[in-house]
């Protein structure tokens, strides 16, 4: 299992006022907004910031080809509920435990919380993931993806998709973990095929051939 202290951490502090996005190449103003178009609504996340008319930031080469560029300054903070959120998303594995050590070395204050943090943080892991089960038919087979950068996988197991995200994470892709349906899945590599052919997607499930498309 991965956990917050196998990874290098750094000094935290915005050096600029949060909010003060811009894009690193055009240099037009930021924000910390989704692209207003994305065509794997649904079932991958957008991209986390956008211009301000809600274009994408412009493209930069990244470790597996083009993706948009990383603002530069000082993002909004997540809320300590939504930190929580997007670890388990990529460390579904992680324990309470593990959640409250990372967001201690994120600066995060757990004191601030509503009753005990562990307490707190354990109900919050729950309700994710009832509403992850809540979401797909108990009948139908999961497949795990794993989307960062202009590169897809999907594997049949849950710790195979969190090494792959951890992966990613450190490339610093920023990955989005999902479960799907087998259904979702061929509908979402559908859309990637027609609409982002650029997008190496990566089947390493054992049910199926292997290979990227």
């Amino acid at each position: 299992m991965t956990t917050p202290h196998d990874h290098d951490h750094h000094a935290h502090g915005p050096t600029v006022a949060p909010g003060s996005l811009r894009c690193p190449e055009c240099g037009e103003p930021a924000r910390p907004v989704p692209p207003g178009r994305w065509p794997l609504d649904g079932f991958a996340s957008r991209p986390a910031t956008s211009h301000h008319d809600g274009t994408p930031l412009c493209p930069v080469p990244g470790p597996n080809g083009s993706q948009p560029a990383d603002p530069i300054g000082a993002p909004a903070r997540l809320t300590i509920w939504q930190a929580v959120r997007q670890s388990w998303l990529i460390h579904p594995d992680w324990t309470v435990a593990d959640h409250l050590a990372w967001l201690d070395d994120e600066a995060y204050d757990t004191g601030t919380l509503t009753g005990d943090p562990a307490e707190v943080v354990g109900r919050w892991l729950a309700e994710h993931r009832r509403t992850a089960l809540m979401s797909r038919p108990a009948d139908e087979a999961r497949v795990y993806m794993v989307a960062g950068g202009d590169r897809v996988a999907v594997f049949d197991s849950a710790d195979e998709a969190g090494v792959m995200a951890a992966t990613m994470t450190g490339a610093n892709l920023e990955p989005v973990t999902l479960c799907l349906t087998e259904a979702q899945w061929e509908q979402a590599h559908a859309v990637l095929r027609s609409q982002q052919p650029h997008v190496t997607v990566t089947n390493a499930r054992t049910d199926r051939a292997a290979g990227a498309s």
